[in-house]
């Protein structure tokens, strides 16, 4: 559960700087980025709370290997 978290944690993070840029280039404020870093961050928290063993850089790709079941290629 706790990878889950994760995973959905950095892909809310990275939407919220498409959406940033996105609404920035319309000349609208950026409402929805904010909302989605904040969820991003909150459930980054969440996840990291939740895992037993520490939180590092390492993890994410840890995380997306035992979701997917294969590897992760950089």
């Amino acid at each position: 559960m706790s990878d889950l978290l994760l995973l959905a944690g950095v892909a809310l993070c990275v939407l919220s700087v498409i959406l940033a840029v996105v609404q920035l280039l319309q000349t609208q404020p950026p409402r929805a980025a904010a909302l989605a870093l904040i969820a991003g961050i909150f459930l980054l928290f969440v996840g990291a709370w939740t895992n037993p063993q520490p939180f590092g850089p390492d993890t994410i790709p840890q995380a997306m290997r035992a979701v997917t079941g294969g590897t992760v290629t950089p």
